[in-house]
């Protein structure tokens, strides 16, 4: 009867958990920010840009887009007119083949499930908890110099309960 308790007291370690990382230079929120606060329209160039840690070439998980991806952005909604966007938008849209951009994704997500290993074996009750951060932004350069930034943006700290029973 004790081999059988010592047996199941430890189940719960068995249960799964996962990690999902989105490599990259920031090891949370706060890091990212303060990077990307470092960047001014108009006067950041892209050697600059390199230095700080927005070198997609590498640092993992920097979008490269191009003019057609950066108009997508902007223009998804038909109401939206270019007159209306800032003026380094509008200047990317204008010079097209010299505008780039880079879309900033770094994030991290820790899942853990929790509870009793049985019930989750069997699939009566699944509780799983994911904790972490993920940051958002948009860097528009026309002429190798920054012309826009996104403000920042994202969720700097995640925690989210799922419970499926």
């Amino acid at each position: 009867m004790i081999f059988f308790c010592f047996l199941f007291a430890g189940c719960a370690s068995l249960l799964p958990s996962s990690k999902t990382t989105v490599i990259s230079l920031w090891e949370d929120f706060d890091s990212a920010k303060a990077n990307y606060g470092k960047i001014f329209p108009g006067k950041t160039t892209i050697e600059e840009l390199n230095q700080i840690g927005f070198d997609p070439y590498k640092v993992p998980n920097i979008r490269i887009l191009n003019a057609t991806d950066t108009i997508n952005i902007f223009l998804s909604n038909p109401s939206i007119r270019i007159e209306n966007l800032d003026s380094g938008v509008q200047k990317c849209f204008e010079v097209k083949t010299r505008c780039t951009s880079y879309r900033i994704e770094p994030a991290i997500q820790d899942s853990k499930r929790i509870g009793n290993f049985w019930a989750d074996l069997f699939t009566f009750k699944r509780h799983t908890v994911s904790t972490g951060w993920e940051f958002r932004g948009l860097i528009i350069m026309v002429d190798n110099v920054v012309v826009y930034k996104d403000p920042e943006g994202g969720r700097p700290t995640i925690h989210t309960e799922e419970v499926q029973i």
